[in-house]
């Protein structure tokens, strides 16, 4: 029952990014690789408990509340400063991204199953190669941000449901850093440049 609703838990998680993919607006793409990373840290709650491991349930509450709350606010609080949340991104074909998100979708599984022995990992793969279509397709520095957010939630969730590697809540620690730090250059650089890579168009 338990390994079900990991399951379902993790189906969510992928469902969260096509609904990037979808997205042509920035505001929502944030709310929504928060609500992802949330559903991630309710992920390492249920296995901490179950295999009785604190350093899960602590990444559980540090994803919250960097990637769950921090990061996204100060995003938001940087498309609210320039008012972009009223514009959407005309480069960025939708319907054509969602399409290609789930090819790829469908070559990684194909890929991770043939390649791999461990069952588990097929979904956290997907996860970080739809991360790394958000950073190559989207044109504002604040989405692909979003796509580096996404691709670090893949990768502490095969780090959970894999192998449970040693060092977890480390590296955890590690890649909010430089989520944040990431943030912080995004952040710097827009004050001397303006808002950065955005077509924009009155949504």
């Amino acid at each position: 029952m338990i390994e079900a609703i990991v399951q379902f838990i993790g189906v969510l998680i992928l469902l969260t990014a096509f609904e990037i993919l979808a997205q042509s607006y920035i505001r929502p793409m944030i709310n929504t690789v928060a609500i992802q990373s949330i559903l991630l840290a309710v992920i390492m709650v249920i296995t901490g408990i179950l295999e009785n491991r604190l350093d899960f349930i602590i990444l559980a509450v540090l994803t919250i509340a960097v990637r769950g709350i921090a990061i996204p606010e100060v995003l938001k609080k940087d498309v609210k400063k320039h008012g972009i949340w009223v514009y959407r991104e005309v480069g960025t074909r939708v319907p054509s991204l969602v399409i290609v998100g789930l090819i790829l979708s469908i070559v990684g599984y194909v890929i991770y199953r043939a390649a791999f022995s461990v069952m588990q990992g097929d979904l956290p793969f997907i996860l970080f190669l739809l991360g790394f279509l958000v950073i190559i397709a989207k044109k504002n520095a604040l989405a692909q941000m979003v796509g580096y957010i996404v691709e670090e939630n893949a990768l502490l969730y095969a780090g959970i449901t894999i192998s449970h590697m040693p060092l977890i809540l480390e590296a955890g620690i590690f890649l909010d850093l430089l989520a944040l730090v990431l943030a912080g250059v995004i952040l710097a650089a827009e004050k001397d440049y303006g808002v950065l890579e955005l077509e924009e168009l009155v949504g």
